[in-house]
């Protein structure tokens, strides 16, 4: 395991922050040139009402560098309870923090422009997604909440969709919103959001339900769901069809952009776990374990892609102490391994 360096935030704004990022809010249109990823925000989820969320920053590109509790050192203050997604969108980063009821617009060195916390009729935050100049965000008032990337001061409108919304993704002209359940029930249903009236399309219904991610890959959307027992499954979802099927086992997917990968956490008594690594159609593992066998007996709480090159992050918690995220390369060649801030490392947002 290579050892990862501490650097103070006044040699990091001197000597690594010097790039661009993703692409201008405003600035969708114009075509990009593929570049590599500057750093990569870590959100760490921390325990529930412990006040304890984290964002870290990994320096990939040979710098060999960590930074810890970046949002701390840059604002003075603590990120809150339980964070809950992050994504980078245009040259701006966004959390949801969901204990803690609000969410934050960063600038590209974690620095706080905007905040937006929800009235009680609105819900809690949950997962973000972003297009056209627009950020969205489950809440569990069964609604999307829209935001306009130039200011987050209030939200622009709402979508009423079904109990408690966990993932979104925009999959064309639309957002997939998987409804979760409520008081133990779990809703069956799929909400499909038009995206340019910003109104419910329509439920697809199903005999699955607690739906959690969802991931788009080309023209093929996959949702997870937890099974009355608690075990996780991936579907496969047609929109314009208003069709599911069962696809293969999995409780963390991701793409790269053409293939959809899958990682199976289980346990047949909450203690002790078994994990497997396969991309959807194949057995193999994706990942070289050799030096990384731990892995096998994990739980994985984040699983990320480098949209420009393919690594691959894995982050691992045992929901108690400082979580560790493993990086491979896209052939599944073992990188590094580093420590957290916190607990349960959840997302990465990744910054150009």
């Amino acid at each position: 395991m290579k050892k990862i360096k501490f650097l103070a935030l006044s040699a990091l704004l001197l000597s690594t922050f010097t790039f661009q990022s993703c692409k201008d809010d405003d600035d969708e249109s114009k075509p990009e040139e593929v570049v590599k990823v500057k750093h990569i925000f870590i959100l760490n989820e921390g325990s529930q009402s412990a006040n304890n969320s984290t964002l870290d920053c990994y320096y990939p590109n040979g710098e060999n560098s960590y930074q810890s509790k970046v949002y701390t050192t840059t604002n003075g203050e603590g990120l809150g309870d339980t964070g809950q997604d992050i994504i980078c969108y245009g040259k701006r980063v966004y959390v949801s923090v969901w204990g803690s009821n609000y969410i934050a617009k960063l600038d590209q060195y974690g620095k706080l422009l905007e905040k937006y916390s929800f009235k009680s009729d609105e819900g809690k935050p949950r997962y973000l997604a972003a297009k056209d100049g627009y950020v969205y965000v489950s809440t569990y008032a069964g609604k999307v909440a829209k935001f306009d990337t130039t200011t987050i001061a209030a939200p622009i409108a709402f979508a009423e969709v079904g109990n408690n919304p966990e993932g979104i993704a925009v999959a064309g002209n639309y957002l997939v919103v998987c409804n979760s359940q409520q008081n133990m029930v779990s809703d069956n249903r799929l909400s499909i959001v038009d995206l340019s009236s910003f109104s419910l399309k329509k439920h697809i219904e199903s005999e699955y339900g607690n739906f959690q991610q969802v991931t788009v890959v080309g023209n093929n959307v996959y949702v997870t769901y937890f099974t009355p027992a608690y075990a996780t499954e991936t579907l496969s979802v047609d929109i314009e069809n208003g069709t599911i099927k069962p696809t293969v086992a999995a409780s963390k997917i991701a793409t790269d952009g053409t293939s959809l990968y899958c990682i199976n956490t289980t346990s047949p008594d909450w203690v002790n776990y078994t994990t497997s690594f396969f991309k959807l159609g194949s057995t193999d593992s994706f990942l070289d374990l050799t030096s990384t066998p731990e892995l096998s007996s994990a739980i994985v709480y984040m699983f990320e892609i480098d949209p420009q090159n393919g690594d691959f992050y894995i982050g691992t918690t045992d929901y108690a102490t400082n979580g560790n995220v493993y990086r491979f390369d896209k052939t599944g060649k073992f990188i590094e391994k580093f420590e957290t801030s916190g607990i349960s490392p959840n997302h990465a947002a990744f910054v150009y």
